[in-house]
Formats: C-alpha cells, structure tokens, sequence
C-alpha cells in the first residue's frame, strides 16, 4: 500500500505547478523595462482567462471521478424500479396524513442530480392532486406530467371554494379518478353545502375503485352525495355523509364501511336493496347506522344472499332483522355490539352457524355477556384487501340486563355449535355486588361447557353449589373416574367475596390433594385418578393470608404436596 501524501503538500505542488504554467507563453511576466500599468493589466486578465480554463479541465476531470465514486454509494445498489416504489411509497404516505405532496416531491427530487431525474421522468409519482399544496401550480403540473396514469384526489382543506377549484381542474380528467377523498378539516367547514360535492354528478367515473367521505358530525347534517354511476368501485366508506341511495350503483363493490348516520338518511329497504345489488361484498361495517324495521309483509323479508362475505361488523347497530336475512358460505369474521339476546335461539339467524371457530372461546358473563373467539378478532384493516383476514373469529356483546337463563343459552349455543370439546375461558362476575342480589351459578354449567380451562369468579357471585359439585367425580362404566370440568388448568377467585372457606377447602381437598383420601371419593384407590393441578390459583383475597396459602399449595402443581394432610382452621 503507498505511503498516503499529506493535504498540504499536495496543495503546495499544485500551486508550483500554477505559477510555472502562468510564467510561460503569453502569460508570462514582462521584463522590468517593459513594465507599465496596461502591460500587467494584459497580464492579469490572461492569468484570469487561464485559471477559467484549468478550473473547466478540472471540472471535466472530476465529474466522471465524483460521479464512479457516487454509484458506489449503496443506494445506486437498488433498481431504478425498486426506488421509484419507495419514492411512491412516500408520497402516497405523504398523501394519507394531509402532508403537502408538492414538498414531498421536491424533497426527493433535491438529494441528487439522479433523484432529480427520477423523479420528474415517473409519471406515476405526480398522481396525487391535493387542495392544500405550497405551490398553486403543482395540481396543473401534477395533470400534465401524471400523462395518462390513475388520478387521487384528496380534499382536506377548511375553503369549499378550493375544493371545488380543484374538481374544476381535474373534471376534463375524471375518467382516470381512480380515488376520491373528502375529509373533514382541522377548521371548521360548512360540508351541509358544499358545492365540491354536487359537482360529481358531471364527472365520468366509471373507473373509480375508492370513494371516502368524512364529515364532523358536530357541524350539522350534509346533503347526500349524488354519486353516478361506479361501475368499477370496489371500496366505499362513509362518516356522516349519506349517499343517495336510489340512484348508486356498485356492482363491483368488496367493501362498505357507513358510520354515524342518524335515523332517516339510511331506510332498511334501502339498506338490504343496495346490499342485493352487490353479490360480491366481502367487508361489511355499520357502526352506528340508525335504520327502521322492515315491513311484516315484504319482499326485502326474503334471504340476502352474500356468498363471499369474509367480515361482518355492527356497531351500536339496531339491525337485528339484517343479521336474519343475510346468507354466506365464507365468513371469517363477526363482530356485533350490542346484540339481541334472542339471537342464539336457532333458527332465527342460521349466519351464526357459518362461523369460523379456532377451538377457543372466551365468556364473560356480567351485567351484559360477552363472547369472542381466542385470539381476539382484530377489526379488519381500513383499505380493502384480496387476501384473507390476519384474524378469523367472533366477537358479541349483547345488551344490558342479560339473565341467567340468556347465559344458560348462550353457553348451550358455544357447546352444540362448536362442539362440547371446544376449549373456553370463562369470567363471571355480578356488577350489584351485594349478599341480597347474589347471582346464583347453576350446575348445568358443568355440562354445557365441558372443556373450560380458565375460570374467573368476580364479586357478587355464589358458586356453593357449583363447587361442591366440581368436586365430586362420578364413576363411568369402565370403573374410572370423571371430573367435572378436568382441563381446568387456571383458576382466580381474587375478588370473589361470597365463597365460603369450607366450600373451597372440600373442594381443594377432593379434586387436587394427592395427599389423602379425597373425602368426596368413593375409595381410597382413586387418589391417582383425580385431574391435573391447576397452573395458576389465586385464592380470595378476604380469607388470611396463611390460609390461602396453604389451599394454593395443595392445588398448585408448582408446589410439592406435603406428606401430611394439611388441617385447616375454619
């Protein structure tokens, strides 16, 4: 390797080498005699028009040194395709959180001198029109370089006069929308009126595949959007905004999304009319949509057929006879909060049998009753997608005031639907809390769901004689012996405050101490027959501190069971 030469000599052999050069030729110094002020002018203004000349040789020299150092950098490593769909990436970023898009753009295209070029040649990086823009020119550039690729519009501003601007100017190019945003702003702006949206009744959208509309609800009720005809759309979501419902058309529609619509702007007939116009929906969300109930004598009370529909979720929705009509074979997810108690009485909704089950389910029974498949059904992902759901599942959460005998049904619905070995967690719990208003658990828990292995009791409970059976095994013909409830791995009685210590001692003792004789037990040989201990056990938290010890070392398998029974003082 050669010795490296230091910056300094460097500098001085150069300016040797400048001053020899200047010393030759025409631009040599003149003798003393022939010194005057014109003849140094001369001289200088030929040294100047030398050094012009060396610094363009330089230039010349260096250009193609800097540009092979520059393609070693790891970023000229990656395709020109793969960085044009980075740069799209961020602009289409930048599109989403109302970021200005002509910035955006113009900080891409400031990096380099290759970026630069990039970025003005890609007609697909300048399809994004947006009325909140620093430059006023950027939407007429956007049309004129975007050539004949799909158009964005995104109207986020507080002037409807803008956005209407901005439809003027991409009205003769509607038929490349391919989608169309309208968002509330961060100021206050009269959407009832706003005249941006009837000027789509003029505009060709046959080509259109996304349309979203938010309004502040707060700021009074729009008109309804009088979209034409969408031949191609395949996403809609709508916050506030009501269509006009006799007159859309969306054959091609995989995903409706309509939220916070007040009674009136949304009829049930119109709703199961527009949803018999779409045999390929696959993502259906109404959060609170406020429709009527249909007619006891009407041909909307006939089955909706919607064969490929994947997700399903009503929010504070009162649309019980929906849920009735609608017929699918693929359904992957359900959600629907608040829900009639009367929906798990079959026939009355044969969709609760195309659920997709994963083999647990989660039951919290308290003022309401909840029930949701294990892992939690995640609400499907804003923008529509081809592929299937992260989450498959259900999710209910019925109304307020639910009674025994609704939870009775439910779990009878979990282990006839799903199967008696389908494994469940459970909670229960009873929000009145007091000795009068106890809620009594009945036995026939144990048999409706066989395969809990979580168990929660909250206050306000009295589990005496659920407990007293759990605890008492019964002999099968084959002479073994069957527990209730034997995968039962995790039990937390924390805050249980009505369970007796003598109920959950002779419960402890016959189903997990391996120490004695189970009292319950018909002989002394089964000892070796009783279930697996518990994984986790939190005893109440009223009862003494070394009492509950002692009842979760018997029932723990973490700890060792003692070679003595243990006694306990009631």
């Amino acid at each position: 390797m050669a010795p490296s030469i230091p910056p300094i000599d460097v500098a001085k052999a150069a300016f040797n080498m400048l001053v020899t050069h200047a010393n030759q030729g025409d631009t040599a110094l003149p003798d003393d005699s022939a010194r005057s002020i014109p003849t140094l002018r001369s001289h200088v203004h030929a040294i100047e028009a030398m050094l012009v000349f060396l610094a363009t040789e330089v230039n010349d020299y260096l250009s193609p040194l800097k540009q092979s150092r520059n393609t070693l950098a790891p970023i000229h490593a990656l395709p020109d395709e793969l960085l044009v769909d980075i740069w799209l990436y961020r602009v289409e970023d930048a599109s989403c959180d109302k970021s200005q898009i002509d910035d955006q753009l113009r900080t891409l295209a400031l990096v380099c001198k290759s970026w630069h070029r990039g970025v003005v040649a890609n007609p697909v990086l300048w399809c994004h029109l947006q009325e909140t823009c620093e430059s006023d020119r950027y939407n007429h550039w956007a049309l004129q370089r975007s050539q004949k690729h799909p158009l964005h519009l995104r109207l986020f501003g507080k002037d409807p006069s803008v956005s209407s601007s901005l439809i003027k100017i991409a009205m003769p190019e509607s038929r490349r929308w391919k989608s169309f945003v309208l968002g509330p702003s961060g100021r206050r702006r009269p959407r009832a009126r706003d005249p941006s949206l009837s000027m789509l009744v003029d505009a060709n959208l046959e080509n259109l595949t996304s349309f979203e509309a938010r309004s502040r609800r707060k700021w009074g009720r729009p008109d309804p959007i009088p979209l034409p005809a969408t031949p191609s759309l395949r996403e809609i979501e709508l916050e506030g905004f009501p269509l006009r419902w006799e007159t859309f058309n969306a054959p091609q529609l995989r995903a409706l999304r309509i939220s916070f619509l007040p009674y009136g702007d949304l009829s049930f007939t119109h709703l199961v009319d527009l949803l018999r116009s779409t045999p390929s929906l696959e993502v259906l969300l109404l959060s609170k949509v406020r429709v009527g109930t249909p007619d006891a004598l009407s041909h909307h009370n006939s089955p909706v057929l919607l064969p490929r529909l994947r997700a399903l979720n009503m929010y504070d929705t009162p649309c019980k006879d929906l849920l009735y009509l609608i017929r699918t074979e693929s359904l992957e997810q359900l959600r629907c909060y608040p829900t009639s108690l009367d929906l798990w009485k079959p026939p009355l909704c044969p969709m609760l049998n195309d659920i997709t089950s994963t083999g647990i389910i989660k039951l919290v029974y308290r003022d309401t009753i909840h029930i949701a498949t294990d892992p939690y059904p995640y609400p499907f992902e804003r923008r529509y997608l081809d592929r299937g759901l992260p989450v498959k599942g259900f999710d209910f959460t019925t109304g307020k005031g639910a009674g025994m005998r609704d939870f009775l049904d439910i779990t009878q619905w979990v282990g006839g639907s799903f199967g008696l070995h389908t494994i469940v967690n459970l909670e229960l719990g009873n929000l009145e809390r007091t000795g009068v208003d106890a809620r009594e658990i009945p036995v026939q828990l144990l048999d409706h769901l066989p395969a809990v292995r979580s168990l929660i009791i909250d206050r306000g409970l009295n589990v005496d004689a659920l407990f007293t059976q759990l605890g008492r095994p019964k002999r099968e013909s084959s002479g073994r012996l069957h527990w209730p409830w034997p995968q039962l791995t995790n039990l937390d009685l924390r805050n249980s405050n009505l369970i007796e210590l003598q109920i959950l001692t002779g419960l402890v003792h016959s189903r997990w101490d391996t120490s004695s004789a189970a009292p319950s037990a018909p002989e002394p040989s089964t000892r070796e027959e009783r279930p697996p201990k518990l994984q986790s056990f939190i005893a109440p938290y009223k009862f003494p501190h070394e009492i509950r010890r002692q009842v979760e070392t018997l029932a723990l398998e973490s700890k060792k069971d003692s070679e003595e029974p243990h006694d306990f003082q009631l």
